[in-house]
């Protein structure tokens, strides 16, 4: 998918700028301004791609310094987006000065049409490279691996899908549990779409505050609020032309909920302190763990909002649902774990499989990846014949298995949290009880309670109106 860039000529001469945007415009958007006052205005109404900046500006025409202290400003703002120089102080002490305050080119008038196109598209190819590289540095920081790994059917049709809706312009809501790879199917997507060339940006709704999470998604114009000492671009200004990953979006605050219902319905946007509207090109996904109708009941997610991000929807199944890809994974993640660690080991044992196969992964992937990560790091031979912490697990596993289905079974219109909480109770303490044949002090003890164990489970069992008949062992 192409998207036109934007250039700003920054140039007090009407026929300088006149020339540079007949240069300029079959390829980009081209927008003028004739001092920096009008410059700073509009960076703060569009988003811009490149500058071309001549250093003779008003009020001192003739002091190339007034326009390197603008370039030196526009550098520590934005230090990504490049500024091609243009001016008519043509000395060597300039060029140098403009280089070092971040200049991509520098030019002497009169200059050639040709080498300053091609300083714009190499300024631009830069800028978009950049973008790319960060992205990819994420990837390799995340670990992340592209392919989404199974043969078993569940992502087989989750594949299917991903296909089918990959290069539509639809938002797209994720869903899943914890660590089962919301942000792996994202980026996936995005690189099936026509969008792959642009940048992926994700950004976690749940891990900042209001303010921090706004001036991350948005930007902010200086004086926005206490240290925002120069202007910021926002993730969805960065991401233009691409597609941003909202992870957790069931955390956004209200006020950024009608914010970005606005760039979803009007693909525009204003930063943090300014009053401009700003136009953005940019494809959702959203992930979630939370269940979005519910908040949209409760009144604690906009049913507006809702509707927009849930045009298409993908559900992320839990790896207890497609065990059978459970020995691929391990050799995929086995293979980069080791490389990353800088360690050789090359295989599992038979035990060490099986020890995987029978533990049920509450924590999915990711933490799959975390238990062959240890083991790598712990491994003395290139094969892992043990997982040490999957041996004491099984019991854990277990409980968080019952928690997990107790919750699938409560009821959709809710329950009454107290009794819930009191009932769970009784039945720990009967429990308790009578795996200790009615003997208060050790039920006490096998609860964890220690020392005061007989009193605390006296007090107990008056609560619950329990009354066990520990006979001749009640002394114990």
């Amino acid at each position: 998918m192409h998207v036109q860039r934007t250039v700003l000529v920054v140039d007090d001469n009407d026929i300088n700028r006149l020339n540079l945007r007949l240069l300029l415009k079959r390829q980009y958007q081209i927008l003028e301004a004739g001092d920096i006052q009008s410059a700073d205005a509009t960076l703060s109404a569009h988003r811009v791609d490149l500058l071309l900046l001549d250093l003779a500006l008003p009020p001192e025409p003739d002091n190339p310094h007034i326009g390197l202290d603008y370039l030196r400003r526009l550098h520590n703002e934005s230090p990504d987006t490049p500024v091609v120089v243009i001016t008519g102080h043509d000395d060597r002490e300039t060029a140098q000065q403009a280089l070092a305050y971040g200049a991509s080119a520098f030019f002497s008038k009169p200059f050639d049409p040709d080498e300053v196109r091609e300083a714009v598209d190499r300024g631009i190819q830069h800028f978009n490279q950049h973008l790319r590289e960060q992205e990819l540095q994420h990837a390799l920081e995340q670990h992340v691996n592209y392919q989404l790994l199974g043969e078993s059917a569940v992502m087989k049709a989750l594949r299917m899908q991903m296909k089918n809706i990959a290069n539509t312009p639809s938002t797209v809501l994720i869903q899943g549990e914890t660590g089962s790879g919301k942000e792996l199917v994202a980026r996936q997507l995005h690189l099936q779409s026509n969008r792959a060339k642009a940048p992926f940006i994700a950004i976690s709704c749940a891990a900042m505050n209001e303010q921090h999470l706004e001036s991350e998604l948005f930007g902010y114009e200086k004086g926005a609020f206490a240290n925002a000492d120069h202007r910021k671009l926002g993730w969805f200004e960065r991401a233009n032309g691409g597609t941003l990953f909202l992870d957790e979006v069931a955390g956004l605050p209200k006020s950024i909920q009608a914010k970005l219902l606005r760039v979803l319905e009007h693909g525009e946007f204003s930063r943090l302190g300014g009053e401009s509207m700003i136009r953005c090109d940019v494809r959702l996904f959203c992930s979630t763990t939370e269940d979005l109708e519910q908040l949209v009941q409760r009144g604690a997610f906009r049913d507006d909002l809702y509707y927009r991000i849930n045009v298409l929807s993908l559900r992320v199944p839990p790896l207890r649902e497609h065990m059978e890809d459970l020995p691929i994974l391990c050799e995929n993640i086995l293979l980069r774990k080791s490389a990353v660690c800088g360690r050789r080991v090359e295989a599992f044992s038979e035990h060490a499989m099986e020890q995987m196969l029978r533990y049920s992964w509450p924590g999915n992937v990711r933490e799959l990846e975390n238990v062959i990560e240890r083991a790598v790091v712990l491994a003395t031979d290139t094969v892992i014949d043990s997982l040490s912490s999957l041996d004491h697990a099984g019991s854990r596993s277990l409980a968080e298995d019952a928690m997990s289905q107790w919750f699938a079974l409560l009821p959709d219109s809710g329950i009454r949290a107290d009794r819930a909480v009191a009932e769970f109770e009784r039945r720990l303490l009967i429990e308790a009880l009578r795996r200790n044949k009615n003997i208060k002090a050790r039920a006490g003890r096998w609860l964890g309670f220690g020392d005061r164990a007989k009193d605390r489970m006296r007090y107990l069992c008056d609560k619950h109106g329990l009354q066990p008949d520990g006979g001749e062992h009640e002394a114990r």
